[in-house]
């Protein structure tokens, strides 16, 4: 009889802690940082080359987070009808300004916060951009969104081009394994990251000769650097005219295992 009762307790308690567990998993609050770059395909309306555009977070039910970037002057805003119905016009944090007058690629980041910048639970999340350049409300404007998943996994995702927007690429990086490299030797560091231009590479002692290489999100090098060995000091390198997003370093020996790789992230 005490059996019994012993191992019922047994299994209620057991049941308790695992969804216990799996409660407290389902809201981990993972930090890190979204880039998510995209290039509009030029268009000419009724003004030319001005548009306006907003870009902001929503989670996978569809619930607002936080706006990114809003551009648009107070006579155009009524031609963000999606951002403004969403978001209420709430614009903590965003990048904001009048309407564009040209064409260029757009970046934002963010850093996994809502607008009262507490961390949001981890999960599927949707980016959404909306852009108009005509005078119409209704015709010459797009609504389009992109899925992530926000966790402690890095994602790295590279939609494909459609008819209005090219390059465009979605890095999650987790604060805990991308920003902070937690193997990376004494004798080099990286500083400071997240960085606004300039990349310090702080070399106690080379062991022998190596290329410093700097690569974007889709493999391009942006910029090579020689060291030879014995080197010791500090190596600058000026990123300022790249694009925000995630770099990777990458740190060659003529033996292949002793290479080394970091993650740095460029936010301007």
């Amino acid at each position: 009889m005490h059996m019994k009762k012993y191992m019922y307790k047994f299994v209620v308690y057991g049941f308790l802690f695992l969804n216990m567990f799996n409660f407290r998993n389902s809201q981990a609050q993972t930090a890190g940082t979204l880039t998510f770059t995209i290039n509009p395909v030029a268009h000419s309306g009724s003004y030319g080359t001005k548009h306006v555009v907003a870009i902001w977070i929503e989670n996978a039910a569809g619930t607002f987070v936080k706006t990114k970037l809003r551009n648009s002057s107070s006579s155009t805003i009524d031609h963000l009808a999606t951002w403004t119905s969403n978001s209420s016009s709430n614009v903590v944090d965003a990048i904001t300004g009048a309407t564009l007058t040209s064409y260029a690629p757009l970046t934002v980041i963010w850093d996994g916060t809502n607008v009262s910048k507490v961390v949001v639970a981890d999960g599927d999340y949707k980016i959404w951009i909306e852009m108009a350049w005509d005078n119409s409300k209704m015709t010459d404007k797009t609504v389009t969104s992109f899925d992530f998943t926000k966790g402690t996994a890095e994602v790295h995702l590279k939609p494909a081009n459609t008819s209005l927007f090219t390059a465009i690429a979605l890095d999650w990086v987790p604060t805990s394994t991308g920003i902070e490299n937690k193997t990376q030797p004494k004798n080099i560091n990286i500083f400071p990251n997240p960085s606004s231009g300039l990349v310090n590479i702080d070399i106690k002692e080379l062991a022998g000769d190596c290329q410093i290489q700097i690569a974007n999100s889709v493999g391009d090098i942006v910029s090579e650097v020689k060291v030879e060995k014995g080197f010791s000091g500090v190596k600058t390198i000026d990123l300022s005219n790249n694009a925000s997003g995630v770099y990777l370093v990458n740190i060659l020996y003529s033996n292949k295992a002793d290479n080394l790789n970091y993650k740095i992230i460029l936010h301007k």
